[in-house]
């Protein structure tokens, strides 16, 4: 830490403790809390440069403050602040709440980074509202200026952009760029450099603007605060705030790639090991975590003989046989993925369908053999229609065990399909073509035009898993 940096805190925490406060929440009471234990970094993301102030925000839901796993501070909420919210899918567990109103904040008794130097500061944001300006994180100062901020605000035309601030000599630097989706988690990222004069802005781990800033040598650092502007209290954030993390330095680029990456969340899994009994008789095979289970249908069974994988695989001959989950394990609507293992019965000659999701008039997808040309074929519906549109992809298949994964990248807006860990296909598919299917997933067989079920699947299917999110390469290529 910088010597002049740890002079100015020692400074300022003295001032706090004779009762100086800069924000309303610190008092004196707060000056006797002491910050929980810190756990580590989130294990989700794999970071090498450690921060100097990080706040995960994922503490339990009646917790009075925010525990600091990097830093000396913890964050002090104010009532219009809830914990237990949910944070961003394979990244973080948890969030916090900022509803917009007056006591929507978080403060802190301290400054977190000396912006006089190379600095970096990053949070995952999901803005419920994108009319206004907002500010997500902020270092204020002793005047009207802050330290520096991230938020949102408007471009020239009035349209929300996303922002990162610094104070200049003249008044303030703002670097905008991207365009915040009310609802949407993004990460936000703004770094400064002073040995090349730059500030850069991050959306989801790419540089979406840069500007020229100098940041004043004399600017006052005072204390680091969440959820509103932190000298005069406005701009208020109405959503969520999750991951806090300030650095000492410039972050390299793919750092923040990462950082900024959505991490895909495995929704369901089944190894297909074996089956039991549920209440009302039915027989399923259970979801690795109970949270769905699949129902079996016609003669569809467990064996152990030649598994694809582990001990067992579930036995289709073609003829009625199907599983189906009990509830829908993922939206279709946003960013996902599923994939099995699966062995065809000789070379069929005809088409047959692996995995499909069902809406209530039509699949959203179907992941299938064909037979025409003895491919691997997924299609992908444009609306709940039985006559849409679809997008296909599709890549020869071969004999024996084969890998199959299928994903949709809303934000890259294509549909990918993996086999055996190789990216054989893919194909634009755009969010607004995308929609989520209501009902359940099908193992074994999709949907007629009438709703009745076909293209039953004669052969072995196994290791079946959906995701929230999309997967890297390297992520597929270990399944």
């Amino acid at each position: 830490m910088h010597v002049r940096f740890a002079a100015r805190t020692a400074l300022i925490a003295a001032l706090l403790l004779a009762a100086v406060t800069a924000t309303p929440s610190a008092s004196a009471a707060d000056n006797h809390l002491t910050s929980r234990q810190p756990t580590g970094a989130p294990a989700a993301v794999a970071a090498q440069t450690p921060p100097v102030a990080a706040w995960r925000l994922d503490d339990p839901g009646r917790s009075e403050r925010a525990a600091a796993w990097a830093g000396p501070y913890a964050g002090l909420p104010g009532p219009g602040v809830r914990f237990g919210d949910q944070g961003p899918d394979g990244n973080m567990p948890g969030a916090a709440y900022f509803d917009g109103g007056d006591f929507s904040y978080m403060n802190t008794q301290g400054a977190a980074v000396d912006i006089t130097h190379a600095f970096t500061a990053g949070v995952w944001v999901l803005p419920e509202e994108t009319g206004r300006d907002m500010i997500a994180i902020t270092q204020s100062g002793i005047t009207s200026t802050s330290n520096f901020s991230l938020g949102t605000t408007s471009d020239a035309a009035g349209n929300p952009v996303w922002s990162f601030t610094l104070p200049s000599a003249d008044g303030e630097s703002r670097v905008t760029g991207g365009t915040p989706q009310a609802g949407e988690w993004a990460y936000l990222a703004g770094a400064y450099d002073p040995a090349t004069g730059k500030a850069r802005l991050y959306v989801d781990g790419a540089q979406v603007a840069t500007a020229d800033a100098a940041v004043p040598e004399d600017t006052v650092l005072w204390s680091f605060v969440m959820g509103r502007d932190g000298d005069d209290r406005s701009k208020r954030w109405q959503g969520s705030l999750a991951d806090v993390r300030l650095w000492d330095s410039v972050v390299a680029p793919a750092e923040l790639a990462e950082l900024g990456r959505r991490k895909p969340w495995l929704r369901a899994y089944w190894p297909m090991e074996s089956a039991e009994t549920c209440c009302d008789g039915q027989t399923i095979i259970p979801e690795v975590d109970h949270r769905a289970g699949f129902l079996i249908g016609g003669d569809a069974h467990i064996t152990t003989d030649d598994a694809l994988a582990g001990t067992g695989s579930v036995s289709l001959d073609g003829d009625g046989d199907y599983l189906e989950s009990d509830i829908p394990p993922l939206d279709t609507g946003k960013s996902w993925a599923v994939s099995a293992k699966v062995r065809l019965h000789g070379t069929p000659d005809r088409d047959m369908a692996v995995l499909s999701q069902l809406g209530l008039r039509a699949d959203a997808f179907t992941l299938r053999y064909r037979s025409a040309d003895r491919t691997w074929q997924a299609l992908l519906a444009h609306a709940d229609e039985p006559d849409a549109a679809t997008t296909q992809i599709g890549a020869p298949a071969q004999g024996g065990i084969q890998t199959l994964l299928l994903q949709y990248d809303e934000r890259a807006g294509n549909v990918q399909l993996w086999i055996d860990g190789t990216l054989a296909d893919s194909a634009p598919y755009a969010a607004a073509d995308a929609w989520e299917a209501a009902r359940y997933l099908q193992a074994g067989r999709d949907s007629a035009a009438d709703g009745v079920g076909a293209h039953y699947l004669d052969g072995d299917i196994d290791e079946v898993r959906t995701w929230a999110g999309v997967l890297s390469g390297e992520e597929i290529s270990s399944l």
